[in-house]
């Protein structure tokens, strides 16, 4: 990934070149810059890393270049890629206000409008999407309906615009939409036909999203061959193209198949063991959150709560801290789990009590189910 960032560099210095050379044309809807386009192009290569602070900061020196070329689309595009780097930072650590990130994507929006350029619209449109996609995932709040009118719009305009890069990312993004509402027919058909366009086009990285998202499906069957197979297959993507922290939620993925097939899988521990290295060398707070829980849940398979239960701890406290309220409930779930094995009944209700609250206080439907299903298996009321 180093070397995509180095070679995106040089084409951003060159695009630099080009976009004061074309500063001052005018014509009918305007396009983004060489300029605009080499920048977005780094953030992206930034953002794989989590480098979010770096791909901001180039993006803020960005926008006020493109605002001095009238580069109106390119100004919109990169206030898009903006958008999709806070919300991403936001995820891996708190800090960046809401109004901060959504002041940066309406004004997106605003300037892409005005631009009249297609591609512009649709990117920053799927940006506000993505913002409120996990705003609803993790912390329960707005509504499916305007994410999926977000994707939807955005999507046609890609089509229109013959961007390739946009239409594979909106239907896999239409694709996540029905897969958090329990729609797995709907989010399979999304994944697959943005899958097609991502191997059309080349794209690895998109390839290695709906390949992701894909084996959860499969799994959801009982095809658990398949789902090793795919979550394989975008492991190896994600090698090819640098990108870490995708590759700790592929180890993870992949270990979570092992167990289904053998609990105690030595195979499955290692990966896990892999995923917490890598997180540990990138400083990821997702990935690091991620990895201990996994290993808490290795640990448990082995009837070993002793060792599962300071993994969950530090699990816990990192997704409270980063306000990952979805992560917290399903770790607690786990933390249940520990103290069952231990014979400790009333920590298990007090456990189960605390995620129910969370998860009804934060409108976190998608894990309800699972919260209520752990309390009958362990005889707590919980209404």
């Amino acid at each position: 990934m180093r070397k995509v960032v180095l070679v995106g560099l040089l084409g951003f210095v060159t695009a630099c070149a080009a976009g004061w050379a074309e500063q001052g044309r005018t014509g009918g809807a305007s396009r983004p810059s060489p300029f605009a386009a080499s920048a977005v192009a780094v953030m992206q290569a930034y953002d794989l890393e989590s480098r979010f602070l770096e791909g901001a900061s180039l993006g803020r020196f960005a926008m006020e270049r493109a605002r001095l070329l009238k580069d109106a689309a390119g100004e919109a595009r990169l206030h898009a890629e903006l958008g999709r780097v806070l919300t991403r930072q936001r995820r891996h650590g708190p800090g960046i206000p809401d109004a901060e990130v959504l002041a940066v994507l309406q004004r997106a929006r605003q300037l892409a409008e005005a631009s009249g350029d297609s591609s512009a619209r649709a990117a920053a449109l799927d940006a506000h999407g993505h913002y409120l996609f996990w705003d609803k995932v993790v912390a329960g709040k707005g509504d499916w309906e305007t994410v999926t009118s977000l994707f939807q719009q955005a999507h046609a305009l890609a089509s229109r615009a013959g961007d390739a890069r946009g239409i594979t990312e909106t239907l896999f993004h239409l694709g996540l939409t029905r897969q958090f509402q329990g729609d797995a027919d709907g989010a399979r058909d999304f994944f697959e036909r943005s899958l097609a366009d991502a191997r059309k086009s080349g794209d690895a990285l998109y390839q290695a999203y709906n390949l992701r998202h894909l084996a959860d499906l499969a799994e959801q069957r009982g095809d658990l061959d398949t789902a090793l197979a795919r979550h394989r297959e975008c492991l190896r993507l994600r090698e090819q193209v640098g990108f870490r922290t995708g590759q700790v939620v592929s180890l993870l993925a992949v270990a979570h198949v092992l167990s289904l097939r053998e609990p105690r899988s030595d195979e499955a521990l290692a990966a896990v063991q892999r995923a917490l290295h890598i997180a540990q060398e990138s400083k990821d707070p997702a990935g690091l959150r991620e990895s201990h829980g996994a290993l808490a849940r290795a640990h448990l398979r082995r009837e070993d709560a002793a060792s599962a239960l300071p993994h969950l701890e530090q699990a816990l406290a990192n997704a409270e801290a980063h306000q990952d309220w979805l992560t917290t409930v399903d770790l607690l779930l786990d933390t249940a789990r520990a103290h069952a094995q231990r014979g400790e009944r009333e920590r298990v209700e007090a456990v189960l009590r605390r995620a129910y609250a969370l998860t009804t206080e934060r409108g976190l439907s998608v894990i309800l189910e699972d919260v209520e299903k752990l309390g009958r298996e362990y005889g707590v009321a919980l209404r």
